[in-house]
């Protein structure tokens, strides 16, 4: 009998719901073949049948909740005893939490490139630890795997000798593919099973068991749209929902062609060129940035030209810009503050700071000023589903802050910011600006922001129109301080003046509302002490 348990497929999933069965107890099913899918709240998991064998029982029924390291099914394969169960995920290294792969034999450890989520489908081999012949322990840090996200560093899910590197540095790894066969108890590389001839797919489950389907080779279907009656969701495979996002096309409206109408990445393409050829009329009712969402990329150029290729994390800021500002009507409101009384007050403050080994900066303050007026005005701290007209409020504030590094903007945040005081936000915001240029962050820092920050004025710049960070409502952008001169009770007076841009959803937040939120936020920071009585 054959135990095939629902495995750990990593970004925090630790439960699912059972979507369909394609089998039932007494039927015969091959290896390979589509038991069920499970709805997780990040993706709908289709998970191929370890074994040939019989159904003997299912775990869960349609409409059940089924957890990490419960059983999917039971299977009668023929050998008269119990199969291993699916190996327990590995301690996670401080960038990623992987799940362990299984053995491509008794002896010989095939440890694969897993699905870490987030869109993630590919990595860049940055460093090996150790090469061919080398001894490792179990955690041992074998290899950086650099994303557009994080960098990833593995860890040896095993003990044992490294008989084959599956990739080089600077070479590109898939999800699925081998990342090293590691021979425990002195195997060698003839007991490990012959190559394949290319990456396997992930419905062939030859990696993580219970891995999300990311193939659209997918037999058969309705034509019809089909949604996930428990959450209303359309179901498609990761890539389809990658590339309806990077195209700007609503995968709503997509009809699929696979099981279940399931939409596949031939769907969407299918659906971009309508797009692109629609009449005047109906582009007319489209966002201004629907047309340049389906237009042709420019050629290259004619001449002496330099072609460099843009690193993993610009390709993604590049994704992330176009989604946000196809999706977002952006509207800019923008102030000036006297902020005489807050250079004044972290001057004197400053000191104390330091006694405690903190940097005071006034983005601390800023940080705290924010933090208040998102508990006074809670629409600002919320995500919008257009899909279904749902607004969703926030109870907690996780305060994202971009941060420019030498490999482009990322936008770490500080979790339960509501919690913190001054000296606190202070503390993390030099810490999460310094692990992140060092690309020390995880992918949990970047996820699940619920406002962000940007500074330009680093950069020495007054004014600017931020982009929201989508799935967020609003973005602050803080400018330079400089004195100018200002009027006060009829006077012409030099002051420190710190420029202000805040950019919101306005399908979701007026101008009036704004303006509202910009003024709290003028009122704390012109009156910091404010900030120690909200």
């Amino acid at each position: 009998m054959f135990e095939f348990k629902f495995a750990d497929i990593g970004e925090g999933i630790h439960e699912g719901t059972i979507l369909k069965w394609n089998f039932k107890v007494g039927d015969k099913v091959k290896e390979g073949d589509t038991l069920v899918i499970v709805e997780t709240d990040k993706v709908n998991a289709e998970l191929p049948s370890p074994v040939d064998g019989v159904i003997v029982a299912l775990g869960k029924q349609e409409g059940e909740v089924i957890h990490v390291g419960e059983n999917v099914v039971i299977i009668d394969d023929g050998k008269g005893a119990p199969a291993p169960a699916a190996p327990a995920p590995v301690a996670a290294a401080p960038a990623q939490e992987a799940p362990k792969a299984q053995a491509a034999s008794a002896d010989v450890y095939d440890f694969r490139f897993a699905d870490i989520g987030e869109g993630i489908h590919e990595g860049t081999i940055l460093k090996w630890n150790f090469k061919v012949g080398d001894s490792v322990k179990e955690g041992d840090t074998l290899v950086v795997v650099e994303t557009d996200k994080v960098n990833a560093e593995l860890p040896a899910p095993v003990s044992g000798t490294i008989l084959k590197i599956g990739k080089n540095e600077g070479e590109v790894i898939h999800v699925g593919e081998t990342v090293v066969l590691i021979g425990e108890k002195g195997a060698t590389l003839a007991a490990a099973p012959a190559a394949p001839a290319e990456a396997p797919k992930a419905s062939k489950g030859a990696g993580v068991v219970g891995e999300i389907e990311v193939s659209d080779e997918i037999i058969g279907g309705s034509h019809e749209e089909v949604v996930s009656t428990s959450t209303g969701k359309v179901l498609a495979s990761p890539v389809a929902r990658k590339l309806a996002a990077d195209l700007g096309v609503e995968i709503s409206t997509v009809k699929g062609t696979g099981e279940q109408g399931r939409v596949l990445k031939d769907d969407v393409q299918a659906a971009k060129a309508p797009v692109a050829q629609a009449a005047p009329a109906q582009a007319a009712q489209q966002p201004a940035a629907a047309p340049k969402a389906a237009a042709a990329a420019p050629a290259k150029p004619q001449g002496d030209v330099e072609v460099v290729k843009i690193s993993r994390v610009r390709k993604a800021i590049s994704n992330a810009m176009v989604r946000s500002v196809y999706t977002i009507p952006h509207t800019t409101l923008i102030d000036e503050i006297n902020v005489n009384a807050l250079v004044e007050f972290r001057s004197k403050a400053k000191g104390v700071a330091e006694a405690k080994g903190i940097k005071l900066t006034y983005m601390a303050f800023i940080a705290k000023a924010v933090v208040i007026a998102l508990r006074e005005f809670p629409t600002f701290n919320a995500s919008f589903n257009h899909e279904t007209d749902e607004l969703y409020i926030k109870k907690y504030i996780n305060l994202g802050m971009a941060v420019d590094t030498p490999d482009g903007l990322i936008v770490p945040n500080i979790k339960n910011a509501q919690n913190l005081s001054v000296f606190e936000l202070a503390s993390q915001v030099r810490k999460l600006a310094d692990d992140t240029i060092a690309r020390k962050i995880s992918l949990d820092q970047q996820q699940h922001g619920t406002f962000t920050i940007t500074n330009f004025g680093s950069a020495g710049i007054a004014f600017g129109t931020p982009v929201i960070n989508y799935p967020e409502l609003a973005i602050l952008g803080v400018g330079k301080i400089e004195q100018k001169p200002v009027v006060e009770n009829g006077e012409i007076k030099i002051a420190s003046v710190l420029p202000l841009s805040l950019a919101v959803d306005h399908r979701i937040i007026d101008g009036a509302d704004g303006g509202r939120f910009l003024s709290r936020i003028k009122e704390l920071l012109t009156n910091p002490t404010l900030l120690l009585l909200s």
